[in-house]
């Protein structure tokens, strides 16, 4: 009997020797997994609208037959973020589940960057009497990845850039536009397209104010609204706004040019900025038109303003030239007969002369009178080429 026992044990050590070390430290049935609400995480870095990201998440120990010890750990890419777990360690039966807070932060005023996330988690024990698992112990960890990233936003600041206080028009034409020189900040943390609009602009209309918005460098011309983008962290004072009017009012008329500053990307109605400008228009009876022109439509004298700049003047050429055909045509005609009337005293003057020439007195009259005959050839050369038909 005795020796039938030792056969049996020395036959379970013989077949522990043949079983490979890695069967021994497995145990079966192990499972983890992690899941979360959402995975692309976005964060408001607004200095006044930042705040937290919080994201429900669920870990959940898939054994049917183990309870798990579950320990989480993560960690994200750069120095901008941070992701913080509500808790780190769980005791789960099988098949049980258990819910946690991910936790994503961002620093104010942080650029517009994306960066990688990730939460993992590991069983650390099983069992009823706990069993310490082996690191890298098949189905004892389950990974989740993501992104988060900072948001762009915008912050804005406007002024005049010379601090304007009331403005007085006192001639009509282009001698008595005002320029205002525009003064435009990006504060946000993304390049930003800003709009200067006037809110009044029916009122302005109504007046007979003729205004225009341009700059240089960039080049930008428009009648309605400014329009810059400004990088960010810069500012630029590139923006200029012209404004005058066609005729002087009989009376003095005081009025506030209101101007918004708005971001492309919160709209007109949204975080914008408003300044006032006090006009003063001064009653007419001093100053004549532009080139003594008697008036200009309003859409001539915005031309005319955006001309100011001294990048489209010809535009102002084109306009004078286009009031010139515009004159009345009694004007016109009298015009041609005044100049028929002196045409013809300097050809009666011009026969005189040559009948004159033909007997010389002197040698030297000669040469006066060619230089006569010359300023004649000219005046007739003035009168077969009239302006008025331009």
């Amino acid at each position: 009997m005795q020796s039938m026992k030792r056969v049996v044990l020395v036959s379970i050590l013989m077949l522990c020797l043949f079983i490979p070390m890695e069967a021994q430290a497995q145990i079966p049935g192990l499972g983890v997994d992690i899941e979360c609400s959402q995975q692309t995480i976005k964060i408001n870095v607004h200095p006044q609208q930042n705040a937290p990201v919080e994201v429900e998440c669920t870990v959940k120990n898939t054994s049917q037959f183990l309870s798990e010890q579950i320990s989480l750990d993560s960690n994200v890419e750069g120095n901008g973020f941070s992701l913080v777990l509500s808790e780190t360690t769980f005791d789960l039966g099988a098949g049980e589940d258990a819910s946690f807070v991910a936790k994503f932060s961002a620093s104010t005023q942080l650029a517009v960057i994306t960066e990688d996330y990730n939460i993992s988690a590991r069983v650390v024990s099983s069992g009823i009497e706990p069993i310490l698992v082996p690191l890298g112990e098949a189905g004892s960890t389950a990974e989740l990845s993501g992104e988060v990233s900072s948001l762009p936003y915008s912050k804005i600041d406007f002024k005049l850039a010379s601090g304007y206080s009331t403005m007085t028009i006192e001639e009509k034409g282009e001698d008595g536009f005002l320029l205002i020189q525009l003064e435009l900040s990006n504060e946000g943390n993304s390049d930003d397209t800003i709009f200067v609009s006037i809110t009044n602009q029916q009122e302005l209309d109504d007046l007979g104010l003729a205004y225009a918005f341009y700059s240089e460098s960039p080049l930008y011309v428009g009648v309605d609204f400014y329009r810059e983008t400004v990088g960010t962290d810069q500012s630029s004072d590139a923006g200029f706004m012209t404004i005058g009017i066609a005729e002087l009012p009989d009376e003095d008329i005081s009025i506030d040019i209101k101007l918004r500053a708005y971001s492309d990307m919160s709209g007109p109605d949204e975080d914008y900025i408003e300044i006032s400008v006090p006009v003063t228009i001064k009653a007419s009876g001093s100053s004549g038109g532009v080139l003594g022109l008697d008036s200009v439509s309003s859409d001539n004298m915005k031309l005319i303003g955006m001309a100011t700049g001294g990048f489209i003047g010809l535009i102002l050429l084109l306009v004078v030239i286009s009031r010139l055909t515009k004159k009345t045509g009694k004007r016109k005609i009298a015009a041609k007969e005044a100049k028929i009337l002196a045409k013809s005293g300097r050809k009666s003057n011009k026969s005189a002369k040559r009948a004159k020439k033909t007997n010389p007195v002197v040698e030297e009259d000669e040469d006066l009178d060619s230089d006569d005959d010359f300023e004649d050839d000219f005046g007739d050369l003035d009168d077969d080429f009239d302006f008025d038909d331009l």
